[in-house]
């Protein structure tokens, strides 16, 4: 089979040729390092871009293409505390190192896929397929790397990067290497762990990720990606539950079957039931009072993200939600503000006396909508000042020409890394909201904070939720409910959402 990459002319007589001596680039690379971080990395990756577009020997491009990759394992972790916990849109510091950490693992896979793609061409291999298994390793963790990158920093991931992988996985499975792996003393590390490991961070909806929760993902993937299979065998049932469909020959991600849609060419199968099965294990382990694995916290708050997390990966790799409601296109304008201060300041009725809240309303930003559905908007911001939002953040929103509030939680960005505004997804929570304060019932004389009642949408089954200060109250804890002019006692029963600045409860009320 012939491997056909995406790869950058080379030329040979380049007017402004690269350092290419590796005895003079080790060095560089090495007093490089002692700068900025985001300037290092930026002259770093221009530099390996330069020497991916000129014709090199194999063994020169190879022994470079190493020392390069060591310097931006270095470089990389340094980079993400700019940007990993930043708010979007990135600007500065953080916009510069998110595109520095992106070109310089993009330039890196160029290199590896150059020598990869000079590899399998050879009829004979002298040395037999070592060589060979190690630039598919090298290649698929390059390939991680530039994912890890785009969705940390909510930014598109560069074109034909899935193409490429798809590509180089087919590849060796033709070549029955794809379980071969790189050394003896690593035997889980081999080119189908590290491509499954991608393909799953994929479908676990990475652009929704709250800060920090992308490494843990990263993590939970390297201990349980082996209970993954990839297969070309097909589904029994076109629509069936924990199966992903691979769509090899296309640059774009692996998407669930039960999604329905259909694909030219080949395709391979993504088998997720033994993960789905340890996810739901671990679930059960922890309703019962077990421990969270290390470095999760073992407070009620740590607990409570963790579930909430293995939730979404198990929904997002066994049993997707389907789209409910077709997207209606829209050219209308919103504007919006974040954070529950301001969700309370513009909240319909009373606000009662609550401490250290600002005086006068806080700024509306106006945003454009893409699209719609009766669950929520796709909206781009369109002011000169882009109000800064995170994933999860709770917003206020008002369609221009009408009256009614809606509240909302921030669910997805889509970043151009080019210091224009985001584009972001919203979940709609409620069209009544309603300022109140509360305070907990052990604490008469306590300060009232700001809340926000979200009353019974009148399904079945519903109940009413409040909008809280994050870590001010807890379940089963009874608080005065001060909304409008009556004050009740309520006891929370149940966290439905936490974000930024607020936790979101059920409640019943007992007088």
């Amino acid at each position: 089979m012939a491997l056909a990459l995406s790869l950058p002319p080379l030329e040979a007589r380049p007017a402004n040729p690269p350092e290419t001596r590796p005895a003079r680039v080790q060095p560089w690379l090495e007093d490089t390092l002692k700068r900025d971080p985001v300037e290092a990395a930026g002259v770093i990756g221009d530099a390996l871009a330069a020497t991916n577009r000129v014709a090199l020997s194999e063994s020169r491009r190879l022994e470079l293409a190493e020392r390069y990759y060591g310097t931006a394992l270095t470089l990389w972790p340094n980079l993400e505390r700019y940007f990993a916990h930043a708010q979007h849109p990135l600007a500065g510091d953080a916009l510069g190192a998110a595109k520095a950490a992106l070109i310089l693992a993009t330039e890196l896979a160029t290199a590896y896929k150059h020598l990869l793609a000079h590899e399998a061409e050879k009829r004979i291999l002298l040395s037999g397929n070592r060589l060979l298994v190690a630039l598919i390793h090298r290649c698929l963790q390059c390939t991680a790397r530039i994912l890890i990158n785009s969705y940390q920093s909510y930014a598109p991931v560069p074109p034909r990067t899935w193409h490429d992988a798809h590509a180089i996985y087919l590849f060796a499975h033709q070549r029955n290497l794809q379980m071969t792996p790189i050394a003896s003393d690593t035997a889980e590390a081999t080119p189908e762990r590290h491509y499954v490991q991608a393909l799953l961070l994929a479908l676990a909806n990475p652009y929704g990720f709250m800060p920090g929760q992308l490494g843990q993902v990263v993590q939970y993937l390297q201990n349980h990606a082996h209970w993954v299979h990839i297969t070309d065998v097909a589904p029994v049932h076109r629509l069936a539950k924990a199966v992903a469909i691979i769509p090899v020959g296309h640059d774009f991600p692996p998407f669930a079957a039960n999604k329905g849609g259909n694909i030219d060419g080949s395709k391979l199968f993504l088998l997720t039931f033994d993960l789905a099965f340890q996810i739901q294990e671990e679930l059960r382990g922890l309703d019962a009072g077990g421990l969270p694995p290390p470095g999760v916290a073992n407070d009620q708050s740590g607990r409570a993200e963790y579930v909430a997390l293995l939730r979404r990966l198990l929904r997002q790799w066994a049993i997707p939600p389907a789209r409910q409601f077709n997207r209606l296109p829209s050219r209308a304008r919103v504007v919006m503000c974040a954070g529950l201060p301001g969700v309370w300041q513009y909240s319909r009725g009373a606000h009662p006396g609550v401490a250290n809240i600002p005086t006068g309303l806080p700024t509306m930003n106006a945003c454009q909508v893409i699209n719609h559905t009766p669950g929520g908007y796709a909206l781009r911001q369109i002011d000169a000042i882009h109000a800064p939002l995170r994933i999860g953040d709770l917003i206020a929103l008002r369609v221009e020409g009408r009256n009614a509030l809606q509240v909302a939680m921030v669910r997805w960005f889509r970043n151009t890394l080019r210091g224009s505004g985001l584009e972001f997804g919203c979940e709609l929570l409620t069209d009544n909201p309603q300022a109140a304060a509360a305070r907990s019932e052990e604490s008469p004389s306590g300060p009232l904070l700001p809340a926000v009642v979200l009353p019974e949408d009148g399904t079945e089954g519903s109940a009413p939720m409040v909008l809280l200060p994050a870590k001010s109250f807890e379940i089963e804890q009874a608080i005065v409910l001060r909304h409008g002019e009556r004050a009740n006692t309520a006891v929370l029963t149940k966290l439905v959402e936490q974000g930024p600045g607020f936790e979101l409860y059920e409640y019943i009320a007992v007088s």
